[in-house]
């Protein structure tokens, strides 16, 4: 069993206990496993269940301090800033300061202001100022108690200050940030480093960042993201501090270059998420990759290997294209294919694969027709819109839940997606990656929980569908996904074209009894092959 099938194992028991009080069985206590799973759910950034789970286990145990506190980070996570304060200040009530969950408490309260400082439009207005002053609070109070202890709230406290007096913000009297940041520094130097936890070094980085030495800065965070225990919830984390507080996504020298790095690594880590707007994907692809020096200091000595993989994503990103209607909102994706590898003639024409559902000849099942879309690469040229010339090829929702559009104009300066030969071998436990307009939104990279769990291919695949290829796999997707391209892990090969989702139950593949949570998605050389067979006159759906 993978860990990821341990972990859907325990979710759906925890939760059918937590939901209707049974005995406990030889799983083990149900609401232990609850409180386990919050912290693993954290770490694997899948923060909707992580809500949910802290939420059945706050029925049964509501006095549990640690889990409101981890129940109130899955609301900030999840963007409900002021529930979580509600939550923490209730909590912070029933706390003395010697309680260890105290400067937790107090910290994330930190965290809930600084985010609504971030997310304000005007930094320097009356809301957005009373937020910073109540987050370098909330910071300092636990420093203050515990230097050496509550040394993550001290760097927080250390760059909430370098940002009030960038931004020409008062800070309180008798605090300094580099004082501050001297402080955290001498104490984690002091401190043998296994000794300590996981947000150590991204801390210790931060505190040098503050005092201006930038290759101690770049050197721990490098120690940090290479380390086998760094989670993509710590990399994620430290990434939103360094571009929302630190800005080093504006700084055109070394600071750009750590952020492209720490993306590229986010990308290699099960559970990294990254969602992109267009112009911040179309600046990433044209910008210079980070030197040499500066990608192996962070990344090792793969670092520069780590993002031409990254790069190779962007590229493929540009072939992806929205499909929305005409004058309205997104209904869905596709991406760009060579006509030739499809086995059509003329072999360079690029048309648009997407899904059945998404648009058909006659709209049905809640689809668009044709005439009633238009095709844009965000990612790409924004300003171009195709239209949609008509339908080359199509299977029903039954079948390979597949259209294929040729455009009214051709297609210039974007290279098309290119196909995956066969699937992978399931005993390397392989993963996939998917780059859609998730719910109708900017183009984004899922990469949370994204196992490769079963297909019908060879050598032991048995397809229940005559020419079907099934594929299953772990990928968090929802409406507006549907037409992305499913790739694989090392080359960025399309497998798949997703077809449906099954959260609460995909009947397994193959033949085996059971269902799991799962999405399903129809293989590329199985469509390919339908294409050809369509093509040489032999009926198909």
């Amino acid at each position: 069993m993978t860990t990821s099938d341990a972990l859907e194992t325990l979710l759906a028991y925890t939760d059918a206990y937590l939901r209707s009080r049974g005995d406990a069985t030889p799983i083990g206590d149900p609401i232990a496993i609850g409180k386990k799973l919050v912290d693993e759910l954290r770490g694997a950034r899948q923060f909707e269940r992580m809500l949910r789970v802290a939420e059945l286990v706050s029925r049964r145990d509501p006095e549990d301090v640690k889990n409101r506190r981890l129940y109130a980070q899955a609301l900030i996570e999840t963007g409900k800033v002021t529930a979580a304060i509600d939550v923490l200040q209730a909590a912070s009530q029933r706390l003395s300061k010697s309680d260890p969950e105290w400067p937790e408490v107090k910290g994330l309260l930190g965290r809930c202001n600084k985010q609504i400082f971030i997310d304000a439009v005007d930094k320097t207005g009356p809301e957005a100022r009373e937020a910073l002053q109540q987050a370098i609070v909330s910071y300092h109070d636990p420093f203050k108690e515990a230097p050496s202890a509550n040394y993550w709230h001290g760097v927080n406290l250390a760059a909430l200050l370098v940002k009030s007096l960038k931004l020409g913000l008062p800070i309180p009297a008798g605090l300094d940030p580099k004082t501050v940041a001297q402080n955290v520094r001498t104490t984690l130097e002091a401190t043998p480093l296994d000794s300590l936890d996981k947000w150590c070094l991204p801390t210790l980085a931060e505190a040098h960042l503050a005092l201006g030495n930038w290759d101690e800065f770049e050197r721990y965070i490098g120690e940090y993201v290479r380390d086998s225990g760094t989670s993509a919830f710590h990399v994620a984390s430290t990434l939103r501090q360094l571009i929302e507080v630190w800005d080093l996504d504006k700084d055109c020298g070394r600071g750009q270059g750590v952020v492209k790095a720490l993306n590229a690594r986010l990308m290699k880590l099960p559970g990294g998420q990254l969602v992109v707007g267009p112009k911040e994907l179309r600046e990433y692809f044209n910008e210079p990759a980070p030197p040499q020096g500066q990608l192996e200091a962070i990344l090792g000595v793969e670092g520069t290997k780590t993002y031409k993989w990254w790069q190779r994503g962007l590229a493929q990103a540009r072939s992806v294209a929205c499909i929305r209607l005409q004058l309205g909102n997104r209904k869905g994706t596709g991406f760009l294919v060579r006509s030739g590898d499809l086995g059509l003639d003329p072999t360079d024409e690029l048309l648009v694969l997407t899904n059945f559902h998404v648009v058909n000849a006659r709209g049905s099942g809640g689809a668009a027709q044709p005439d009633a879309v238009e095709v844009i690469f965000e990612a790409a040229d924004p300003s171009i819109t195709y239209s949609v010339e008509g339908i080359v090829w199509s299977s029903d929702q039954d079948h390979h839940d597949a259209t294929l559009l040729r455009l009214n104009q051709r297609v210039d300066g974007i290279k098309p997606s290119t196909f995956a030969k066969q699937l992978p071998v399931l005993m390397d436990e392989p993963r996939v990656y998917i780059i859609g307009h998730v719910g109708g939104r900017d183009l984004s990279f899922s990469f949370q929980d994204n196992m490769l769990i079963d297909h019908e291919g060879p050598p032991d695949g048995k397809p229940a569908i005559p020419g079907v290829c099934r594929v299953h796999y772990r990928a968090p997707t929802e409406g507006g996904s549907s037409g992305s391209p499913v790739f694989n892990a090392h080359l960025w090969q399309v497998l798949a074209l997703p077809h449906k989702g099954g959260r609460e139950g995909m009947p397994k593949l193959n033949g085996a009894e059971g269902a799991y949570a799962a999405n399903e998605g129809i293989s590329i050389q199985s469509i390919r092959e339908a294409i050809q067979a369509n093509r040489e006159g032999i009926a198909c759906s």
